[in-house]
């Protein structure tokens, strides 16, 4: 592969790891924020409106996120731009070409994918919903579905990463930040909750 080709793999793989690591720290908010809403639901009660606003925003940014590393239009950066830059820049021979295939069908079978497409298209891209309660129990999408997409799409990038930069991408560490932040905010509302209770 020349210079050309590794800026060009680079380049995308770097902006396909930023969606992941985007996508982690909304998942890892997420769970942070259900684990504080069960830990001290009246606290969430009290600031209802925020917490609402702060989840949907989260949720919809997430799908978004996770959309464009499959994105198959000509102007995205996502996989299937990869996997177009991996056939122009290698030999045809080369072992590497055949797990091209084999991951553009992988991906092309994951149902956490798919779903995350139509919520993507149909509620928070366009909006075409109309009363339709089947689309959301088709399209439930639990954490452990997302995580498992997020780690599916991490170890993907980290495979074409090390064979052909000798790198890895490292998608999970603004998980633990999320998480603090999360535990630092709610724990101040729960005690905020509790003083109020005890004075009353």
């Amino acid at each position: 592969m020349n210079q050309e080709g590794r800026k060009n793999i680079l380049a995308t793989a770097d902006t396909i790891g930023d969606q992941l690591a985007w996508a982690w720290n909304y998942i890892a908010t997420l769970r942070a924020l259900q684990r504080h809403a069960r830990a001290c639901p009246d606290a969430f009660g009290k600031h209802a409106h925020f917490v609402l606003t702060l989840t949907h925003s989260i949720w919809d940014a997430l799908f978004l996120r996770l959309s464009h590393c499959t994105d198959k239009r000509k102007e995205a950066i996502g996989f299937p731009r990869l996997f177009k830059q991996v056939r122009k820049y290698l030999q045809p021979q080369d072992a590497l070409m055949s797990k091209v295939d084999e991951h553009e069908r992988e991906l092309d079978t994951l149902r956490t994918k798919e779903k995350v497409a139509n919520w993507r298209n149909r509620v928070f891209a366009h909006y075409t919903l109309k009363d339709d309660d089947a689309f959301f129990q088709d399209n439930v999408c639990s954490f452990e579905e997302i995580e498992d997409l997020i780690s599916r799409y991490q170890n993907l990038l980290n495979f074409y990463g090390f064979k052909l930069l000798d790198m890895q991408f490292m998608v999970k560490d603004l998980g633990v930040k999320a998480h603090e932040a999360v535990d630092r905010i709610f724990a101040a509302l729960c005690a905020e909750q509790g003083r109020e209770e005890g004075g009353s």
